[in-house]
Protein backbone atom coordinates (compact mmCIF):
# COMPACT_ATOMS: atom_id res chain seq x y z
CA UNK A 1 0.00 0.00 0.00
CA UNK A 2 1.56 3.29 -1.08
CA UNK A 3 0.90 6.36 1.00
CA UNK A 4 0.06 9.47 -0.96
CA UNK A 5 1.28 12.24 1.31
CA UNK A 6 1.50 15.86 0.33
CA UNK A 7 2.90 19.00 1.90
CA UNK A 8 0.59 20.32 4.61
CA UNK A 9 -0.90 16.91 5.53
CA UNK A 10 -1.31 16.14 9.21
CA UNK A 11 0.39 12.90 10.24
CA UNK A 12 1.30 10.99 13.36
CA UNK A 13 4.78 9.61 13.98
CA UNK A 14 4.32 5.90 14.60
CA UNK A 15 7.28 5.41 16.94
CA UNK A 16 6.44 8.12 19.48
CA UNK A 17 2.80 8.94 18.62
CA UNK A 18 3.30 12.67 18.16
CA UNK A 19 1.30 14.68 15.65
CA UNK A 20 3.20 16.53 12.96
CA UNK A 21 2.76 18.40 9.69
CA UNK A 22 4.39 17.34 6.41
CA UNK A 23 6.84 19.91 5.00
CA UNK A 24 8.59 17.75 2.35
CA UNK A 25 7.75 14.48 0.59
CA UNK A 26 10.35 12.42 -1.25
CA UNK A 27 10.20 9.01 -2.92
CA UNK A 28 10.77 7.06 0.29
CA UNK A 29 11.19 9.71 2.98
CA UNK A 30 9.13 12.49 4.44
CA UNK A 31 10.20 15.55 6.46
CA UNK A 32 7.76 16.70 9.13
CA UNK A 33 7.67 19.34 11.84
CA UNK A 34 6.11 18.29 15.15
CA UNK A 35 4.04 20.34 17.57
CA UNK A 36 7.21 21.35 19.46
CA UNK A 37 8.76 22.80 16.31
CA UNK A 38 11.29 20.00 15.75
CA UNK A 39 11.88 18.57 12.31
CA UNK A 40 12.13 14.84 11.63
CA UNK A 41 13.25 13.08 8.45
CA UNK A 42 11.58 9.67 8.41
CA UNK A 43 10.80 6.79 6.09
CA UNK A 44 7.25 7.22 4.79
CA UNK A 45 6.27 3.94 6.46
CA UNK A 46 6.97 5.53 9.88
CA UNK A 47 4.08 8.03 9.62
CA UNK A 48 0.31 7.63 9.58
CA UNK A 49 -1.86 10.08 7.65
CA UNK A 50 -4.45 11.69 9.93
CA UNK A 51 -7.86 12.23 8.43
CA UNK A 52 -10.04 14.94 10.02
CA UNK A 53 -12.94 12.48 10.23
CA UNK A 54 -10.88 9.76 11.90
CA UNK A 55 -8.49 11.92 13.92
CA UNK A 56 -9.61 10.50 17.27
CA UNK A 57 -8.32 7.97 19.77
CA UNK A 58 -11.06 5.51 18.89
CA UNK A 59 -9.99 5.40 15.24
CA UNK A 60 -6.55 3.98 16.08
CA UNK A 61 -7.67 1.31 18.57
CA UNK A 62 -6.87 0.73 22.21
CA UNK A 63 -3.32 -0.51 21.62
CA UNK A 64 -2.36 2.64 19.73
CA UNK A 65 -2.39 5.46 22.29
CA UNK A 66 -2.55 8.93 20.77
CA UNK A 67 -1.10 11.89 22.64
CA UNK A 68 -4.11 14.00 21.79
CA UNK A 69 -5.22 16.61 24.31
CA UNK A 70 -7.92 17.93 21.92
CA UNK A 71 -9.99 14.79 22.40
CA UNK A 72 -9.33 14.33 26.12
CA UNK A 73 -12.53 14.38 28.17
CA UNK A 74 -10.67 14.25 31.49
CA UNK A 75 -9.85 17.03 33.90
CA UNK A 76 -7.16 19.70 33.46
CA UNK A 77 -4.57 17.61 35.30
CA UNK A 78 -4.64 14.92 32.60
CA UNK A 79 -4.14 17.55 29.87
CA UNK A 80 -1.18 19.02 31.73
CA UNK A 81 0.23 15.53 32.12
CA UNK A 82 0.25 15.06 28.34
CA UNK A 83 2.02 18.39 27.85
CA UNK A 84 4.67 17.53 30.45
CA UNK A 85 5.42 14.27 28.65
CA UNK A 86 5.77 16.03 25.29
CA UNK A 87 8.14 18.64 26.72
CA UNK A 88 10.38 16.04 28.35
CA UNK A 89 10.82 13.77 25.33
CA UNK A 90 14.25 13.19 23.89
CA UNK A 91 14.75 14.35 20.35
CA UNK A 92 17.26 13.80 17.61
CA UNK A 93 19.00 16.45 15.51
CA UNK A 94 20.56 15.03 12.35
CA UNK A 95 23.32 17.27 10.99
CA UNK A 96 24.02 15.35 7.78
CA UNK A 97 24.15 18.07 5.14
CA UNK A 98 22.00 16.18 2.62
CA UNK A 99 19.13 16.45 5.13
CA UNK A 100 19.59 20.21 5.52
CA UNK A 101 19.95 21.48 1.97
CA UNK A 102 19.75 20.29 -1.64
CA UNK A 103 22.56 22.61 -2.73
CA UNK A 104 25.45 21.13 -0.73
CA UNK A 105 27.22 19.89 -3.88
CA UNK A 106 28.00 23.50 -4.79
CA UNK A 107 29.48 24.39 -1.36
CA UNK A 108 32.95 24.05 0.07
CA UNK A 109 33.59 22.31 3.40
CA UNK A 110 33.64 25.53 5.42
CA UNK A 111 30.20 26.57 4.14
CA UNK A 112 28.79 23.11 4.86
CA UNK A 113 30.06 23.10 8.44
CA UNK A 114 28.66 26.61 9.02
CA UNK A 115 25.19 25.53 7.86
CA UNK A 116 25.37 22.46 10.10
CA UNK A 117 26.50 24.47 13.12
CA UNK A 118 23.84 27.16 12.64
CA UNK A 119 21.17 24.46 12.40
CA UNK A 120 22.55 22.75 15.50
CA UNK A 121 22.64 26.04 17.43
CA UNK A 122 19.00 26.78 16.51
CA UNK A 123 17.91 23.33 17.71
CA UNK A 124 19.88 23.64 20.98
CA UNK A 125 18.25 26.99 21.73
CA UNK A 126 14.82 25.64 20.85
CA UNK A 127 15.37 22.60 23.10
CA UNK A 128 16.50 24.83 25.97
CA UNK A 129 13.45 27.09 25.54
CA UNK A 130 11.09 24.08 25.41
CA UNK A 131 12.74 22.51 28.50
CA UNK A 132 13.55 19.29 26.68
CA UNK A 133 15.45 16.92 28.97
CA UNK A 134 17.85 15.31 26.52
CA UNK A 135 18.80 15.54 22.88
CA UNK A 136 20.82 13.41 20.47
CA UNK A 137 22.98 15.21 17.92
CA UNK A 138 23.93 13.03 14.95
CA UNK A 139 27.11 14.44 13.41
CA UNK A 140 28.53 11.32 11.81
CA UNK A 141 31.97 9.81 12.21
CA UNK A 142 33.95 11.25 9.26
CA UNK A 143 37.19 13.05 10.04
CA UNK A 144 35.81 14.48 13.29
CA UNK A 145 35.74 18.15 12.26
CA UNK A 146 31.98 18.58 12.74
CA UNK A 147 32.05 16.58 15.99
CA UNK A 148 34.76 18.87 17.41
CA UNK A 149 32.82 21.98 16.40
CA UNK A 150 29.57 20.62 17.89
CA UNK A 151 31.36 19.79 21.16
CA UNK A 152 32.83 23.30 21.25
CA UNK A 153 29.32 24.73 20.73
CA UNK A 154 27.96 22.58 23.57
CA UNK A 155 30.76 23.78 25.86
CA UNK A 156 29.77 27.40 25.08
CA UNK A 157 26.29 26.57 26.43
CA UNK A 158 27.85 24.77 29.45
CA UNK A 159 25.97 21.58 28.60
CA UNK A 160 26.94 18.06 29.64
CA UNK A 161 27.39 15.67 26.73
CA UNK A 162 28.57 12.15 26.02
CA UNK A 163 29.63 10.40 22.83
CA UNK A 164 27.82 7.26 21.79
CA UNK A 165 26.94 5.19 18.75
CA UNK A 166 30.66 4.59 17.99
CA UNK A 167 31.36 8.32 18.02
CA UNK A 168 28.83 9.22 15.33
CA UNK A 169 26.41 10.85 17.78
CA UNK A 170 26.50 12.91 20.94
CA UNK A 171 23.95 12.73 23.76
CA UNK A 172 23.31 16.09 25.42
CA UNK A 173 21.76 16.58 28.86
CA UNK A 174 19.84 19.86 28.94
Amino acid sequence: MTKSLKIGDKVMLIDNRIKAKVIFVGDRKVRVVDSNGFEHLLPIKKVVLLDEKTDTKRAYGNSFIVKDSDNEKGNKKSKLHFKEINLREDFKVDLHIENLTNYHHQMDNFEIVQIQLNYCKDKIELALNKHIGKMIIVHGIGEGVLKKEVHDLLRMYNLKFFEYNNGGSTEVIL
